[in-house]
């Protein structure tokens, strides 16, 4: 899932909606309630991944082959840094994340609904 101008869902859709966030594949933008959130390109397509497979958990391995098409090799840390600065921009707490939750010694899951 490299980056691209459209993204779509597994089940085909452009637009995933989770209460008071909405990631729009097609604009490449996500809203909290009603507002736009800043994010970077990897931000974006990190956050539409999780999301796209909310109720799931992913590994680490998943979503860096994922994201970068390469095999992860159990040292980068940059999914994790992405993770922290997606959550404050969704409106999760960093400190007790309501939204995408960190499964010790699996990866992350994307909530459903709060």
């Amino acid at each position: 899932m490299r980056r691209s101008d459209q993204l779509e869902s597994s089940n085909g859709a452009a637009r995933l909606t989770f209460n008071d966030l909405l990631i729009d594949s097609a604009t490449r933008e996500a809203w909290l309630s009603n507002e736009r959130i800043d994010l970077t390109s990897a931000e974006f397509d990190l956050l539409w991944l999780l999301a796209d497979n909310a109720g799931r958990v992913l590994t680490r391995e998943e979503i860096f082959s994922a994201l970068r098409g390469i095999k992860y090799d159990g040292q980068d840390r940059s999914i994790d840094v992405r993770v922290s600065r997606i959550r404050p921009k969704i409106g999760d707490d960093p400190n007790q994340p309501h939204r995408i939750k960190t499964v010790r010694s699996k990866g992350y899951l994307f909530v459903k609904d709060v």
